[in-house]
């Protein structure tokens, strides 16, 4: 599935700190914890507080005790984390319109939410890479096919922060820093995944 391929992307490796900045309801974290062998720690954050439930219920299921959830606004990264994390993940909240086919409810949100978002995901994966080791590695990802919530926000973010750049991988036979999966084409749902690396130190 397209969310199991961007936790893939990420790269989790045994021993690492995560962080999974808009973590709810959890699939993520658990495949980048069962990539780790349940060895490191995984920071799943969100901002919703009566979401976290539902990771940590996942969590005990599955027998993983690497994850610690918090309440918190990725637009305001945890002080005690800054610059410490080996990896992060921000799976940022989105129109959603690749996963329409599933939802069909989504083709009547309101116009004008959905035109601010960009400015939300953008203030989302500031935050989020602030938590970024030099040399590790940032993710950032959508269930949306809107241009503007997905190569525009990272367009975005690496001409505004030259410490990040573009960290490619093989897809499909490919190298590429970012991918627009299509339903019609990659039999998934709509997605865009963009990762990139914090220049200096050794390679995340």
């Amino acid at each position: 599935t397209a969310s199991a391929l961007c936790a893939r992307l990420v790269g989790a490796c045994p021993g690492e700190t995560i962080a999974d900045v808009c973590a709810a309801p959890g699939g993520k974290s658990f495949a980048m914890a069962m990539e780790m062998e349940n060895q490191g720690k995984i920071y799943a954050f969100d901002l919703h507080s009566n979401k976290l439930s539902l990771i940590r219920r996942g969590g005990e299921k599955l027998g993983i005790s690497i994850l610690e959830t918090e309440e918190r606004d990725a637009r305001k990264p945890r002080e005690s984390l800054v610059g410490r994390v080996d990896r992060v993940l921000c799976d940022a909240p989105c129109s959603g319109l690749g996963v329409i086919g599933k939802k069909p409810d989504i083709k009547y949100k309101d116009m004008d939410t959905i035109l601010r978002l960009p400015a939300v995901q953008y203030d989302v994966l500031v935050g989020a890479s602030a938590y970024v080791r030099p040399g590790g590695t940032l993710v950032y990802s959508t269930c949306t096919l809107n241009p503007a919530e997905n190569a525009g926000v990272t367009d975005r973010f690496l001409a505004k922060h030259p410490d990040f750049v573009p960290a490619p991988f093989s897809f499909a036979g490919a190298e590429q820093s970012n991918l627009t999966l299509f339903p019609h084409i990659h039999g998934t749902d709509g997605f865009y995944i963009c990762r990139m690396q914090r220049k200096g130190g050794q390679r995340g």
